[in-house]
This record gives C-alpha cells, sequence and structure tokens, in this order.
C-alpha cells in the first residue's frame, strides 16, 4: 500500500465509515465534516512551523477546553492517515507531543491542482471562524487581559507545595527562589502592565501579546510571551523547506511593508546571563559564541583538521551541530554533562541517517553536501563534550534557566517603552527589533541603560553566589 493509498483509506474513509444526515460527521458533541477537520488541519499547519524541523513542533491539547478536545481528535487522525508524524512526547500533561509535518504527502493531498489549503489560507484572512488555533491564541489573549485587577499566578510556597525532590531541586538553583518569590510580587503586574499598554499601541491585533509569565507546578518561573508575528518566517534565516507566512508578507498584510529588523540583541540569551552574574552588559562586539569555542579551543578551522564546529548559520545544515545550538542543549541541558551529551549524541545519529539517504537519493544541495562532506561525525566525544559545558560556564556563568526568558522579556519590553515614549512603534521577534528606518544606535543606547536598570532592581536581588 502507497503513503497516498494509507492516507485516502483513513482519512478519507474516516468520513465515509461516519456518514449521517446529509454525509456529515456525527459524533456525541455534535456534527463535524469533513470540512470541519480540514479547516482544523489547516489552521494546525499555518500556526505550527516555527520550530526545530528536525525535533519537531509542539501541538498542545488542554482537555478543559472542548475545543481542544477536536484539535486532539484532529492531531489523531492526521497521525494515523501520516500527515504528522510523531517524534516524541513533550510532557504528560495537556496531552502535548513533537510532530514533524510529512510535507511531501500534504502538498500531494492539499496543494494539488485544486489546492485546498492555499484556498483555505486566503479564506482565513477575513474568516477567523475558519481558523481555530488562531482564535484561541486571541480568546486565551482576551481572558488574560480582561480584568485589570486580574490575579496573574498563584504564588507557589515553597515550604509547603514542593516535595522533598522538588525542595532538593530549588536549593541546586543559581538563583534564590523565595527572594524571586517575594520580588514577584512587584514586577509581574508591573510588566504585565506594559504590556497591556505595547498591546493598545499596535496596530494589527496579529501584534498583540497573547500570553505572559508564570510559576509552574513545581514553583519555578516559566513562560515567554510572545504574538503571532513570532510564528512567521524570516527568509533569511529560515531552512528551505519550512513552510508558513513569510514575515515580509505578513508586515505588508497587516499595513506595515516598510518594516524590516533594524536590530537584533547579538548571544542574547548569553549576554543577559552573563549580565545576572556580573552586571556589566557587553556589547556586540563580544561574540560569546565564538569565545566559547576559543576558550575550548575548538574555533572553526576548516578543512585543517579533524574538529569543525562552526559558530551558527541557520540556513547550513550543519546548524544543529554549530555552537549557537549546542549552547542551547548545553544551557537548558538537564541532569549531568553525560546525560546532555547523550541526547545530543542521540539526536545527531538520527539526524545523519536522514543526510546519508539524501545524499544517496542525490537530493542534498550542493552547499548542504559539503557540509557534511567535511564534518567529520565522530568528531565531538564526551571530552569535547565536556570542554564546552566547562567553557560555556566561564564564558556565560552558571546557566539560570527559564528564568532567563523573563529578564529577556523584561530588557526588550523596556526599550520598546522607551522608543514608544519617542514616537516610534518598534515591534519584536523576541530579540530582533523591527522598524521603519534605521536606529540601531538608538537601540543599541537604550539598552546600555535599560539592561543596568533590570539587573540592579532584580537580579542584584536574587543572586546567589555559588
Amino acid at each position: 500500500m502507497t503513503e497516498l493509498e494509507r492516507f485516502d483509506q483513513i482519512w478519507n474513509e474516516h468520513f465515509h465509515r461516519s456518514k449521517f444526515w446529509g454525509g456529515k460527521y456525527y459524533s456525541n458533541k455534535g456534527q463535524k465534516n469533513k470540512d470541519d477537520f480540514e479547516n482544523i488541519l489547516f489552521s494546525i499547519w499555518k500556526h505550527h512551523n516555527d520550530w526545530d524541523d528536525e525535533n519537531g513542533f509542539q501541538i498542545k491539547c488542554n482537555f478543559d477546553n472542548p475545543k481542544y478536545k477536536t484539535i486532539y481528535r484532529v492531531r489523531k487522525l492526521a497521525e494515523e492517515a501520516g500527515l504528522l508524524i510523531k517524534v516524541g512526547n513533550y510532557s504528560v500533561g495537556n496531552h502535548t507531543n513533537y510532530y514533524k509535518k510529512n510535507l511531501i504527502l500534504f502538498d500531494t493531498v492539499f496543494r494539488n491542482q485544486e489546492n485546498l489549503y492555499g484556498q483555505w489560507l486566503e479564506n482565513s484572512k477575513t474568516n477567523i471562524e475558519l481558523d481555530l488555533i488562531y482564535k484561541l491564541l486571541i480568546e486565551d489573549f482576551n481572558n488574560l487581559n480582561k480584568d485589570n485587577n486580574y490575579n496573574l499566578y498563584n504564588m507557589p510556597n515553597v515550604d509547603t507545595n514542593l516535595e522533598r525532590k522538588e525542595k532538593r531541586k530549588t536549593k541546586e538553583l543559581n538563583y534564590d527562589l523565595k527572594k524571586l518569590y517575594a520580588l514577584s510580587e512587584k514586577f509581574l503586574p508591573y510588566y504585565f502592565k506594559l504590556l497591556k499598554r505595547l498591546n493598545r499601541a499596535a496596530i494589527h491585533t496579529d501584534l498583540y501579546f497573547r500570553s505572559f509569565l508564570y510559576f509552574d507546578k513545581k514553583g519555578l518561573p516559566n513562560g515567554r510571551p510572545y504574538s503571532y508575528i513570532c510564528s512567521t518566517l524570516n527568509p533569511k534565516k529560515k531552512h528551505r523547506d519550512n513552510s508558513g507566512e513569510l514575515r515580509p508578507d505578513f508586515l505588508k498584510r497587516i499595513g506595515i511593508p516598510d518594516y524590516y529588523e533594524v536590530y537584533d540583541i547579538k548571544c542574547e540569551i548569553p549576554r543577559i546571563n552573563w549580565l545576572f552574574h556580573t552586571g556589566e552588559w557587553k556589547d556586540d562586539s563580544f561574540d560569546f559564541y565564538k569565545e566559547i569555542l576559543i576558550d575550548s579551543e575548538l574555533f572553526e578551522q576548516r578543512f585543517i583538521n579533524d574538529i569543525y564546529i562552526s559558530r551558527g548559520e541557520t540556513k547550513r545544515s550543519n546548524y544543529n551541530d554549530s555552537m549557537k545550538q549546542l549552547f542551547m542543549r548545553i544551557y537548558f541541558g538537564k541532569g549531568s554533562d553525560l546525560q546532555s551529551y547523550n541526547g545530543y549524541m542521540q539526536e545527531r545519529e538520527n539526524r545523519y541517517k536522514k543526510y546519508d539517504d539524501l545524499i544517496k537519493n542525490g537530493k542534498m544541495e550542493t552547499d548542504d553536501l559539503i557540509d557534511i562532506m567535511y564534518k567529520n561525525k565522530e568528531n565531538i566525544d564526551l571530552n569535547i563534550w565536556q570542554k564546552l559545558c566547562n567553557s560555556t560556564r566561564a564564558i556565560c556563568g552558571n546557566p539560570i534557566g527559564n528564568l532567563i526568558f523573563w529578564f529577556s522579556f523584561f530588557i526588550e519590553t523596556e526599550v520598546k517603552i522607551e522608543l514608544l515614549k519617542r514616537g516610534k512603534k518598534v515591534y519584536n521577534v523576541y530579540d530582533g527589533f523591527y522598524f521603519n528606518q534605521d536606529i540601531k544606535s538608538e537601540i543599541q543606547e537604550i539598552l546600555e541603560i535599560k539592561s543596568k536598570q533590570v539587573y540592579n532592581k532584580y537580579m542584584k536581588t536574587i543572586y546567589k553566589d555559588i
């Protein structure tokens, strides 16, 4: 049975077997016809496209909301039909998994001569009811924003709510969690007000922030505020086989076609981590990723010896083996250096198996083929990995985990608020700032001031000398 035949048997026959009252699909929750399922599938396809192509993307189904139950059913059927490929469990809660798209099958079925997906993309621009995931995001934001006295979070009680195992983990944190709890009573409401101020000033709802910061069930900081623009694709950085709305097209659609990325904070995570430990905001001339490689004596030496680790360029096929990506694995890794190394090597083995197949079938482009050919697959052993881990801690300081995203949001927000006061409506995709004229030097000056303020107000208070 071919892949297309399997799809037809599972996806189309699902509706054929469930015909009631004029061909509509019926369940205990009501009628769902084939068009309804495909609307939701297309919504998934549109919005879940900004994740690493190897590790996949997340689809979260919160069963407290009946609409998410429908997404779960569509997701399950799409997986059985071969449209979505499950690559791992992200978490037990909320039925969240990692998936990859079967782009070839999807394009064959829905981007053919009839082009149902293309038609849906056009129709969904004017009819929000077709785009369920977008509608849910807007609803979530409206619920978040409906009350000025909204209870931002339930303050965790580290002494009674956390089990002994979790208490032990909190002692290993590189910051004082109890002081963070106390301090957050002041800064969470403050930054929530700034978030709402930025939303009021935004020219389009797709520029609204739809999430905020919170403490998770373990009592640890979590969350990274985002808006729809964060899910659009930067054609200068994304891999060629990614699908989704390109950022220039998005900016044109919402009426600001002259906006472009005027500045991005280089090495934002290590730069803010260094700020947390030292109070120093290093300027752009200091490249943290390059300095880690130099410190570990592994700086790029193409074609000269067996050890080659590049700084990191997103369009290259060896991007996942670059220092930029290795840093993220090391910084956010759980457990020991050995555990993070084993996780990296498993992912790498799966990836190179895919590369070997592409090379054998002649489907690897020239630049990518060069990357793979000179890259020694065995060159990153445990000894080298530990060198990288030690150099990362030496150059950037001990990691503070997801708390780093709170501080990055604080600094980015302070910069945009200051620019708004000056009459400039600047939007950002995390560390990248978008405007219609060159204000790079202005942003850099503001960053220098605001980063020090964030350090003095919040970072220094919770710093714990290990």
